[in-house]
């Protein structure tokens, strides 16, 4: 009984076991056929997972020139395996599904059907784990950086400019950024920091490319290094370039990219390069560089920002910093010639990193002196310094044909510095016959040189100015028939092209000796140059600035007899034009404007030729009956200015005299006292046609101004002063529609008109830059547009820069509605304390400066608080 008792139990136990796996055995050979479709099922749902990670890992190689990470890789390969082996399985139990035996219930081999089973549910559980292991956050590992680091040294006054980029970069509606200005200045220093602005900073773009396209472009050369930044090897064969554009497009269409293409000189077809153009949906940017503003609108740029030279500050910064502070401190003396050598280049970074280099071994202060004169008198054999001027030389060989080339070139006869009258530059280039008969086109060449940045704005928008350096430049590229001679002082003069005296045919005087000891120690320039009068025989054009020149010595002007333009300008002192002036029989310019002069002679009956008489601002109160009519070629006659220079009664003779030149196409007159001389005008469609200036002067009896389509078909300023019965001026019937008859008027002054309300005919002037009311004690208004107004309210002052208001007790508003003011850039506003509006919504005269007074300014209401808001820091307080 014992014994049974161990027994039975141990006999139940491997039973229970027995059965166990044979039930097993048998579960898995029965349910074979349901679990050959779970695996097929299973595997297609596996492989339904592979294909979205393989297209996933494909799209990202494609935007991330990415390669597929090592756990990617490897779930790849298992999956492929599987993928076999189930297969082969599957095809196993289809084999022995169609052996088995009792009508298909029974497998022919039990044995071979329990392996198979067991096989397929170990491939089920495979199966399942590489389902799970399929869902993966990163598919793809990067192979390169998005930037490449730039080597560049270290930069001074590039900052705020680096802001400016970085807020178009960052505007979202800004595509294709250009980046303008003259060689040198450092626009590849500052891509390059834009560049490696990307290293430091968290972005979203994919891909920073920065490229070099040169003078010259290749396509090829470009695409190939696009393609390299976008990870193709350097043994990559380039093809055709429409497959280079294709291969580059693929890889870019889909990615938001950031590409930096430096030095370009001509359009650049992004299209044809292959690149995607940038849109406010892929947010791509195209950011390049190039020294003309031109090529700014070729490449399609919406937004040009030109790069500037440095600050006096940031010169000598920077030049200091390349000189090196063991140089500065190797004596006293240096440290102040440092600033005088710094000034000399202008503010130009390349030339300043170029001298400073050439200066960084020189300790003796006499070894810098020297450096320093031979920098102002013959720059390009500073060592080094061909560097700097070659650059700037291909601007000018790019302009486009002889004509510009001329003008910019006749740039040379100012002083380095000087603020050059854009008018009086188009009269020169007109006398010399650069233009076509003084065409007006010659604003067109103002704006072509400075989009090249060969020229800058001066001052202010009159004027013009050349960079020092372009200069030195220009005078490389012109003839020995050119000359200039600048007095300074009595030790310092600047002399150009004098070498050759029997050749010079353009000479340029100018004398700054203003004080009384400087002149009686040294010889005038005029006295200098009278002892070369005879050599001076092929000379046909003569600049003569000399303030303190009171009259020629005698026998001046009898040997220049192939002189045809005279300018005597600014020499405030000359009292009187010689006898000999009748002998210039081939002049054709003439300007003694802002003189001491206080006659016209005889003599200048005699100079048939001339074309251009130029007298503002002079003493000439009165011209000879008669005088004006020998001159049957003039062209432009202007005689304005002071008190005196006008046209009154006694006068009346002139009009009529210049009313009957043939040739007569431009007249800028001032008109004082008498309504008659006004009708005399009034009454000449001639002399209306040809009026580009007018001032109207204390004219009694003048109460209404027809303004004709005839007098606005040239008129480019007007001037209404102490025309205290005049009420209205209006434009005639028939011109408020073809505004274009009245699109050359850009600057009105009217002063002390004390029965005007108001001067809405100013809404059909869209040229007009500048306006300045003063002193009218009735107008109430500027302008009063009323609703169904035939005009655009955008056209209205769209070109506006300046505008002056004095003195005006009534006035209570500018405009009754919100107007843009696109170009305002300043508005001074005094003692007009009734004026509570301004025609400014939040987006009206983004750049513009508000002068006035504190009380004034703090009683303004706005049209709303976030108008108020933006006008808040444009305040500018006026100081008395």
């Amino acid at each position: 009984m014992t014994c049974g008792m161990f027994v039975i139990p141990v006999i139940k136990e491997i039973g229970l076991c027995l059965w166990h796996s044979g039930f097993k055995r048998a579960v898995l050979i029965c349910d074979l056929k349901e679990n050959l479709n779970s695996l097929g099922v299973t595997m297609e749902q596996l492989m339904q997972i592979y294909e979205d990670v393989e297209q996933r890992v494909q799209t990202e190689e494609l935007l991330l020139l990415a390669k597929p990470t090592k756990e990617v890789a490897g779930w790849f390969d298992e999956v492929r395996k599987l993928k076999e082996d189930v297969s082969k399985t599957l095809r196993d139990g289809e084999e022995q599904e169609q052996s088995k035996c009792l009508a298909g219930c029974c497998p022919k081999n039990c044995w071979q059907s329990y392996k198979l089973g067991k096989r397929v549910n170990k491939m089920l559980d495979e199966v399942e784990k590489l389902k799970n292991k399929g869902r993966f956050d990163v598919v793809v590992a990067k192979m390169h950086n998005s930037v490449d680091k730039k080597p560049m040294d270290e930069t001074v006054g590039l900052d705020p400019m680096l802001q400016k980029v970085w807020r178009c970069i960052e505007d979202k509606s800004l595509g294709v950024i250009g980046l303008y200005g003259i060689g040198g200045v450092g626009k590849t220093t500052l891509l390059c920091k834009i560049n490696n602005l990307f290293l430091s900073l968290s972005h979203d773009f994919v891909e920073v490319i920065l490229v070099s396209v040169s003078k010259q472009p290749v396509m090829k050369k470009i695409q190939k290094a696009i393609l390299q930044k976008l990870g193709f090897s350097e043994g990559f064969r380039l093809d055709s370039t429409v497959n280079n554009a294709f291969q580059i497009f693929r890889r870019l269409v889909k990615r938001k990219f950031l590409l930096l293409l430096d030095d370009v000189w001509e359009r650049l077809d992004l299209n044809l390069v292959g690149i995607p153009l940038p849109n406010d949906k892929n947010e791509s940017k195209v950011i390049f560089t190039t020294r003309s503003e031109d090529v700014c609108g070729l490449m399609g740029a919406q937004q040009n920002i030109r790069v500037e030279c440095l600050t006096q500050e940031e010169a000598l910064r920077l030049f200091r910093m390349k000189v090196g502070e063991n140089t500065l401190n190797s004596d006293p003396r240096i440290p102040k010639l440092a600033e005088v050598m710094a000034a000399e280049c202008k503010g130009l970074p390349l030339a300043l990193v170029t001298v400073a280099r050439a200066m960084a071994s020189r300790k003796d202060p006499e070894d810098w002196e020297s450096e320093i004169a031979a920098l102002r008198n013959a720059p390009s054999e500073f060592p080094g310094m061909d560097s700097v001027l070659l650059p700037l030389k291909f601007s000018f060989e790019k302009l486009q044909n002889a004509t510009l080339k001329s003008c910019f070139l006749y740039c040379c006869l100012f002083p380095d510095g000087y603020n050059i009258s854009i008018e009086e530059l188009i009269e020169y280039w007109g006398a010399e016959r650069f233009l076509d008969e003084y065409d007006r086109d010659g604003e067109y060449i103002i704006r072509s040189l400075k989009r090249a940045c060969l020229l800058e704005s001066g001052e202010s928008e009159e004027f013009v100015k050349m960079h020092g350096l372009i200069r030195d430049m220009a005078w490389q590229e012109c003839s020995d028939k050119v000359a200039i001679f600048i007095k300074r002082d009595a030790e310092s003069n600047e002399e150009r092209g004098l070498r050759r005296w029997n050749e010079v045919e353009r000479l340029s005087l100018w004398d700054y000796s203003i004080d009384d000891v400087l002149i009686k120690s040294s010889p005038s320039c005029i006295e200098h140059f009278s002892k070369h009068i005879t050599q001076l025989l092929n000379l046909r054009t003569m600049i003569c600035k000399v303030p303190m020149l009171t009259t020629f010595p005698a026998g001046f002007f009898p040997l220049m007899s192939a002189l045809t333009l005279l300018d005597l300008s600014n020499s405030f002192l000359l009292r009187e034009l010689p006898q000999e002036i009748g002998k210039l029989i081939n002049l054709e310019y003439l300007n003694v404007s802002e003189t001491a002069i206080t006659e016209l002679p005889a003599e200048i009956q005699r100079l048939e030729k001339l074309r251009c008489l130029i007298l503002n601002r002079t003493k000439i109160w009165e011209i000879q009956r008669g005088l004006i009519s020998r001159l049957q070629f003039l062209e432009i006659f202007s005689w304005f200015g002071y008190v005196g220079n006008y046209i009154c009664d006694r006068d009346s003779h002139l009009l009529e005299e210049l009313d009957g030149l043939p040739h007569l196409s431009e007249i800028c007159i001032a008109i004082a006292y008498h309504v008659a001389s006004v009708k005399i005008l009034m009454g000449s469609h001639k002399l209306q046609r040809c009026i580009r200036k007018l001032f109207f002067s204390s004219i009694n009896g003048l109460t209404f101004l027809e303004v004709s389509p005839i007098l606005l078909s040239r008129m480019e300023h007007l001037e209404l002063c102490r025309c205290e019965d005049l009420k209205e001026v209006e434009i005639s019937p028939g011109t408020y529609y073809p505004r274009h008859e009245f699109s050359l008027l850009r600057k009105v002054v009217i002063v002390s008109c004390d029965s005007l309300s108001n001067v809405t005919w100013l809404t059909y002037a869209p040229k007009l830059q500048t306006l300045e009311l003063r002193d009218c004690i009735t107008l109430r208004g500027c302008i009063a547009l009323w609703e169904g107004t035939n005009m655009e309210k955008k056209l209205i002052f769209s070109s506006l820069m300046f505008l002056r208001l004095v003195r005006l007790p009534y006035l209570r508003g500018i405009c009754n509605h919100v107007l843009p003011f696109p170009s305002l850039g300043k508005i001074e506003v005094l003692e007009c304390h009734n004026l509570k509006e301004l025609p400014f919504d939040s987006k009206s005269a983004k750049n513009c400066l508000i002068h006035g007074d504190k009380m004034w300014w703090d009683s303004l209401r706005w049209e709303d608080e976030a108008t108020k808001q933006v006008f808040s820091s444009k305040f500018v307080r006026h100081s008395r």
